[in-house]
């Protein structure tokens, strides 16, 4: 028996159903839609659902399982895969792309490990920044956010979230100068992309990546 990993329900007339990058069964029905005529229609759409799953597998992007150890995920763009060791802290050889994961707590660890990282660059790349567009900002936090790579508060205040770090180092600074503009126009206006523009020219490629990897929001 096929189960979904999820049930959205609306205002809608129809059932349908979709396999999303990460393998997971998606169902979208009406209100009043009972479980009996789910079930049914995934029974009817078996096939093609035992089809989609496959090529997910073959994508390669999947959740963190319950243990880390040998999960990849990517780290500044760029795929790096996590160790479990007996050790007391986390290590990153840089060169072999291999994060070292003391085995208790490890996803715990990981997650502090990176919202420390994620601080680290952020706060470099956000001063330069601020400083050659003639910007100030009080304070930078990192967050856990998962609906929103970034953002800037009513005054000035600028989050982050930790995921961010998942991305290209230039994808990263397009979202510092992104919330950066922020300080000077607090909407998406004509000026506001403009002063986006002014300093990140292909701003429109660094958006791509960052709709087309909205899923990353969902790691860790």
């Amino acid at each position: 028996m096929i189960l979904p990993d999820k049930i959205i329900r609306s205002r809608r007339r129809t059932l349908s159903i979709s396999i999303d990058p990460f393998g997971r069964l998606i169902v979208r029905a009406p209100l009043r839609c009972g479980e009996e005529r789910i079930f049914a229609f995934l029974r009817e759409k078996e096939s093609w659902i035992v089809r989609q799953k496959e090529k997910t597998k073959g994508a390669g992007l999947r959740l963190p399982p319950e243990s880390l150890d040998g999960y990849r995920f990517l780290l500044m763009g760029k795929e790096c895969v996590i160790r479990l060791y007996d050790g007391t802290r986390v290590r990153y050889d840089e060169n072999a792309r291999e994060v070292f994961l003391p085995r208790e707590n490890s996803r715990e660890r990981l997650v502090k490990w990176l919202k420390e990282n994620a601080r680290r660059i952020l706060s470099a790349i956000c001063a330069r920044r601020a400083s050659e567009m003639g910007a100030s900002y009080p304070s930078l936090s990192v967050t856990s956010a998962k609906t929103r790579w970034g953002s800037c508060s009513y005054n000035d205040a600028l989050h982050f979230s930790f995921r961010l770090l998942y991305a290209p180092v230039e994808v990263i600074d397009y979202v510092a100068v992104h919330e950066l503009s922020h300080t000077f126009y607090k909407n998406h206006g004509k000026a506001f992309w403009a002063a986006v523009e002014k300093y990140v020219p292909d701003y429109k490629k660094k958006r791509a990546w960052l709709k087309e990897n909205t899923l990353l929001m969902e790691i860790f």
